[in-house]
């Protein structure tokens, strides 16, 4: 499975709006430089985010973005479908066989399953050490 960057900056931006929770607004532009990505391809990921309901924006001088809801009520999964075309760990081919078949559902559902119950807070909770010993390729 692969993330496009629109997936990956898309949780950038909602992990950095958990971060600061009930605490202060985000702008665009201050998570882009944080990040080091480019604010204006971030500002077109956060549309669809509002779109979807997932932040709300506030304009005026104590303005800028939000979550709508708390972090530990936004599954991981709702982020990436919100922006990934799609979300496919492999993708099955004529050739193969009903166990090759139900080898890849089995993929495809744990990856779901991950998605669906990992909330920005469960994210959140674990330190940067704990993540950097993940391997992120098998």
């Amino acid at each position: 499975m692969k993330i496009s960057t629109r997936g990956r900056y898309g949780l950038y931006f909602m992990l950095a709006l958990a971060e600061d929770y009930e605490v202060k607004k985000r702008s665009v532009k201050s998570v882009a430089e944080e990040r080091g990505i480019s604010d204006l391809y971030l500002e077109q990921i956060v549309a669809s985010l509002k779109k979807e309901n997932l932040v709300k924006s506030t304009r005026g001088a104590y303005g800028g973005y939000e979550l709508n809801f708390p972090p530990d009520e936004i599954m991981v999964g709702r982020i990436f479908r919100t922006l990934e075309e799609n979300i496919v760990a492999v993708e099955t081919d004529e050739k193969d066989t009903e166990t090759e078949r139900y080898l890849w559902r089995r993929v495809r559902d744990a990856l779901r399953d991950v998605l669906d119950h990992t909330t920005l807070a469960d994210l959140l909770s674990h330190s940067e050490d704990e993540i950097d010993d993940y391997m992120f390729y098998i």
